[in-house]
Order: C-alpha cells, then sequence, then structure tokens
C-alpha cells in the first residue's frame, strides 16, 4: 500500500490528520511489580539415580560431571500475612545432571540424575484480587465458544541459566542425607521421563552429592491496562523468501563466516573481523545473519542433549 493510500485508509477510520491529534492508545500488559537476580551456591545437593548409576557410584574410583540442567521448576505464590501486598514464593528446581565414572580397570560409564533444590523468597505484587473472565473463539473440541477464567494476583516468571557444577562428592549412606528436600519418589512422573531416570533409594552403599552455581531472575508481573503514546501501526516492509524457490547457493553465501567456531576467545579477548585480541566477543548469531557482534557474549553453550 503507498503511503498515500495509507495515508486514505487512516483517514476513513478516523485514525489520520486532525482526527488523530492523540496519538494515545490504552493496552493491557504485565507490569512488573517487583525483580531480584539471585546468584546461588548450592551445596551438598543430592542426586537421586536409578539402580544403573548406584552400582556405578558405589564402584567408582573417581567421578566428573558432564553437563547440567534445570529441566523443570514448580512455582507458588501465597499471600504474606499482616503485609498486604507481599508474596510469598516458593521454586522448587529440578536438575537433569549427567557424569562420568571411572570404574576398576580403568573403564568409563556414563548415567545421569536427578537433584531437587526449593527456594523461597518474598516479593512485592501489589493488591487486587478479582475474577476475570476471557472469551476464547471455540474450545477446540466441539467449536462452541469458551470461557475462561483466572484472577488477577501477581504471577511470577522465572529466567535461569546453564548450572554450574562446581564441586562433587560421594558420602556413606549411613552418614545421612545432607541436602534433601524431598524423597525420590516424591519427583514428578513427568520430570522422571524428561530426564530418562526413575530414582531409587533403597539400594546402595553411597550417596552422591554436587554443589552448584546457579543464576537466576524472578519477577513478580500483574495483568494491568495502561495508556502508551502510539506513533503508527507496526506493518511489515518485507517479503518472506520460500527457501525452496531460492537458489540454495545464493543462501549460503549470504551467511557470514563462522569466524568464533574456527577461532574460540581467550580470556579477556576476543576476535573481530578474524583478528585476535579485539574489544568484541564472537556471537554465534553472526553465523545465520549480518549482525554485528555484541559485547559479551560467549560463543558456547553447554546443555544438557
Amino acid at each position: 500500500m503507498s503511503e498515500k493510500n495509507n495515508s486514505a485508509f487512516c483517514n476513513a477510520l478516523g485514525l489520520g490528520g486532525a482526527n488523530n491529534a492523540d496519538k494515545s492508545t490504552c493496552i493491557n500488559v504485565d507490569k512488573i511489580y517487583d525483580s531480584a537476580r539471585d546468584k546461588d551456591c548450592i551445596e551438598y545437593l543430592r542426586v537421586f539415580v536409578d539402580q544403573n548409576g548406584q552400582s556405578v557410584i558405589d564402584s567408582a574410583t573417581s567421578i566428573r560431571a558432564k553437563c547440567a540442567d534445570v529441566i523443570w521448576a514448580n512455582i507458588t505464590v501465597s499471600d504474606v500475612a499482616f503485609n498486604r501486598g507481599y508474596f510469598a514464593v516458593d521454586i522448587r528446581f529440578y536438575f537433569r545432571l549427567c557424569f562420568e565414572a571411572t570404574i576398576p580397570y580403568f573403564q568409563t560409564q556414563e548415567f545421569c540424575g536427578i537433584a531437587v533444590y526449593d527456594k523461597q523468597i518474598v516479593m512485592f505484587g501489589s493488591e487486587g484480587n478479582v475474577s476475570i473472565f476471557t472469551s476464547d473463539f471455540c474450545d477446540g473440541v466441539n467449536g462452541k465458544p469458551s470461557i475462561t477464567q483466572s484472577t488477577n494476583l501477581p504471577k511470577v516468571v522465572l529466567e535461569v541459566a546453564t548450572p554450574i557444577t562446581l564441586a562433587i562428592n560421594i558420602a556413606d549412606k549411613s552418614c545421612g542425607c545432607k541436602g534433601c528436600c524431598c524423597s525420590a519418589d516424591q519427583i514428578p512422573e513427568n520430570v522422571c521421563n524428561a530426564c530418562g531416570v526413575l530414582p531409587a533409594e533403597d539400594f546402595g552403599l553411597k550417596n552422591l552429592y554436587v554443589t552448584l552455581g546457579l543464576f537466576s531472575v524472578i519477577r513478580m508481573e500483574r495483568p494491568v491496562s495502561l495508556v502508551i503514546n502510539a506513533a503508527d501501526y507496526c506493518v511489515p516492509d518485507k517479503s518472506s523468501n520460500v527457501l525452496s524457490e531460492t537458489d540454495p547457493c545464493s543462501v549460503f553465501n549470504n551467511m557470514s563466516f563462522p569466524t568464533c567456531d574456527f577461532f574460540p576467545p581467550t580470556v579477556g579477548g576476543a576476535i573481530t573481523n578474524g583478528i585476535a585480541g579485539g574489544n568484541e566477543v564472537c556471537d554465534p548469531s553472526d553465523v545465520l545473519g549480518d549482525t554485528t557482534a555484541s559485547t559479551g557474549t560467549s560463543c558456547i553453550s553447554r546443555r544438557c542433549r
């Protein structure tokens, strides 16, 4: 649509010219009322393993960590008594941890386990407690309109980075469980299925403990209606390219060279345009686009597969 036709269209809707002197609009968004940035060092976290993993732990001469991931988090929010507007946030983290153990006769064997960590914080979420009913187009079952119900109580958004395994310890089961917040039978089935581990703790001689470093950002949000200044409608200005109709060599030629895959940045240094020691750190996103490198971004992120 040309600029002239676009203006005529806006004028017909009463959105342009003198009729649109006040370019404010009302939107419904999730407003952040409180947030926290945490750096937790979780010591002596019990690792729950299956029978195969337990037999490896009992016979291992050494164990090293391969990777760690937050596989799931359960979040509950409750009012704080005698302190209106504040809420207690209980978060239970479920970690998937993979290890490589050295067993007698210099053999190695890999196994995975599940660790659980509980965290509680208090955050401000303001006041308000009303029921919200939202009409959907259809319920997806019989095609009839449906209505969903919710509240405007604050919700919690959790962002976590890949955990860092700082230490590994093995102790006899007779010493008791140091950092246990639950038992093996309390781990949800969906977590066990996602990790491929069915924990059991009624056998074996030793327990495996880890110390994890965890970076997280926690936000408490509440739905609100706000008036903001609106410049114009967001109209796309480019067409999509169908890959099957595009010359594959042209697509390949537009890709940036993956410099950071060939020359990983060193501590305190980086790569800028193929020269080591620059001020910018290479970004993996540069491999598939004409974007500039962003400062302070690592090339590699290790996660469990």
